[in-house]
């Protein structure tokens, strides 16, 4: 994922933050409270590259000041204290397998001139684009809330139903705001597949959203002055849609908005209860003082450590005979390790405090012997007329049993922050499949390999981690010779026997399977892709591969 930048208005961000303009020198060294530093600034416009994905609250101008305004006055209380919701929303079993997951709140008492409603767009489609994955696992939309007549209904409907879409003056069908509007083509391919698509309606029949697509005229034209909304975020991931839905709601709440909770209700038995949002997230972290002050390098005390996690807006910070713990904010579930709250201790008190130290001792580094094998089997396989491709360690559950049916389970993350990187890959062929679905352009045939660590599952509850190498072969001739023959030349150079043993695995068609013995040892799988595999991921040819333990190759 690139690196978010952001463009504010100066005015709009030190009136937040509640401090004066401070200069860009001094400035960019309150971003570095936020990982981020100036990319341009021309007199009121100001450009800040922020160098952290995993804050998706940050990439607004109201996350901004929120971070240098708890630095100079300590944690605030955000969402606290909301009312039990009167408003409701009722979710259509049907949506289950389009985009099941909606998020709702009010906001009212704040009027937006021109530049904080641009402001509120530029958060609401940045979420959109980089955290919701471009509007596939989340998108968001706001509406007139005094157009709108409560219970809302969230449902499945043909693609005739009508409705006067945004920046028009007639009605259309669904499928012609697929068909003919430059939004609905951008975002058409979201719903591929979808016999009913989504639709945001209320009591009264009147239409909000086609969502993720396209709002109605009617109640989602919002301008300056208007001071009562309606926010929905709708989705595919629960996750991200309720963390996105939260951090609008906290960026309301910091430019003056009330702030009114809706009950969401689901049908049985997807997911079958009811939720109301925003949420209020508040993960728990503990940190011991001892690694506080190992990591650190720093004899801190447990009052400058509980002061500094205040200043980056930590709630209910305490202290006890073991360390610290605190409450991350609600906008933020980011914290995985007791190692991030360190590092935000370490961040608030400003990394240019900590002394350098030069190291002790002077050591010579090198590759690890792993690393020197794989240049050494990359180097054969390029010879080959492969390509290497770099796929990242993280990726979704759905790619790799899903698409890829793959036979064992991989290691989950607890805390993702969003579907696409859910788990941690426990094998490399989702990844080049990945790569080959979006390569029906190039020349046939194609070949491809990557090496890599995957992290299996073991006893006990503990993981680990292995490097592998995968090969794919895609083309008209992409049988089980032409996979063989490429693993066959990679043993023969490295003076190593192969040989083959049946086995049966799902992603491969049975029959043309087989177990890699090198050396007396099953080291992987070698075989042709299934069909209903290729299918899944939109890949038109024949393809074969083999994935192996690299540390087989040896000699």
């Amino acid at each position: 994922m690139k690196m978010p930048k952001i463009e504010v208005s100066r005015q709009d961000l030190f009136t937040m933050a509640r401090i004066e303009d401070p200069g860009d020198e001094k400035l960019a060294d309150l971003l570095s409270l936020v990982k981020g530093e100036i990319d341009a600034s021309e007199g009121n416009k100001l450009k800040i590259e922020l160098n952290d994905t995993n804050r998706p609250d940050l990439w607004c101008v109201e996350g901004v000041a929120r971070a240098l305004r708890c630095w100079n006055t300590g944690a605030e209380k955000h969402l606290a204290e909301l009312p039990e919701p009167d408003m409701e929303i009722f979710v259509d079993t049907e949506l289950a397998k389009i985009r099941p997951f909606v998020a709702a709140f009010t906001a009212c008492g704040w009027a937006p001139d021109e530049r904080e409603l641009d402001a509120l767009i530029d958060v609401q489609e940045k979420l959109a684009a980089s955290f919701g994955r471009n509007r596939k696992t989340a998108g968001a939309g706001f509406y007139l809330l005094d157009e709108i007549e409560f219970p809302i209904k969230y449902r499945a409907v043909s693609t005739d139903t009508s409705f006067v879409p945004l920046g028009f003056d007639q009605e259309m069908t669904l499928s012609e705001i697929l068909d003919e509007t430059e939004t609905g083509r951008t975002y058409a391919h979201l719903l591929d597949g979808a016999d009913l698509m989504p639709l945001l309606e209320d009591s009264g029949g009147n239409v909000l959203s086609f969502p993720p697509v396209l709002n109605s005229q009617t109640t989602g034209r919002v301008s300056a002055g208007d001071s009562r909304l309606f926010c929905e975020v709708t989705g595919t991931d629960w996750d991200t849609v309720q963390l996105s839905a939260t951090i609008l709601a906290c960026n309301l709440q910091d430019r003056g908005a009330e702030i009114l909770p809706i009950r969401v209700n689901y049908p049985e038995p997807y997911p079958g209860k009811t939720v109301v949002s925003p949420v209020i997230f508040s993960d728990q972290m503990t940190a011991s003082m001892n690694s506080i002050r190992k990591l650190l390098g720093v004899d801190i005390s447990p009052e400058t450590a509980q002061e500094a996690l205040q200043q980056m807006d930590y709630t209910s910070v305490k202290l006890d005979e073991t360390g610290i713990t605190g409450v991350l904010p609600p906008y933020r579930r980011d914290g995985i390790h007791a190692v991030d709250m360190i590092e935000d201790i370490a961040i608030s008190m400003g990394l240019s405090s900590f002394e350098p130290l030069l190291p002790e001792q002077f050591t010579l580094g090198k590759c690890a012997p792993i690393e020197d094998l794989a240049d050494a089997v990359r180097l054969l396989l390029i010879g080959m007329d492969c390509e290497e491709i770099l796929r990242p360690v993280l990726t979704s559950r759905e790619k790799v049993t899903a698409l890829t049916r793959t036979p064992n389970s991989p290691v989950s993350i607890a805390n993702p922050m969003t579907a696409e990187y859910d788990v941690v890959r426990n094998t490399l062929l989702p990844g080049l499949l990945e790569v080959e679905s979006t390569s029906a352009h190039a020349a046939y045939p194609h070949r491809i390999f990557e090496t890599g660590e995957v992290l299996t599952a073991g006893e006990e509850g503990y993981c680990r981690t292995k490097v592998l190498l995968t090969c794919l072969v895609c083309g008209n001739k992409a049988d089980f010779g032409n996979i063989h023959s490429i693993i066959g030349s990679v043993c023969h150079a490295r003076k190593l026997k192969l040989s083959l043993k049946d086995t049966d695995d799902d992603r491969f068609i049975p029959g043309r399977c087989a177990a890699v013995n090198i050396d007396g040892r099953i080291s992987g799988v070698i075989g042709e892709l299934h069909p209903e595999v290729l299918d899944n991921w939109g890949i038109s040819r024949p393809a074969s591969a083999f994935e192996i333990t690299l540390s087989a190759l040896k000699g």
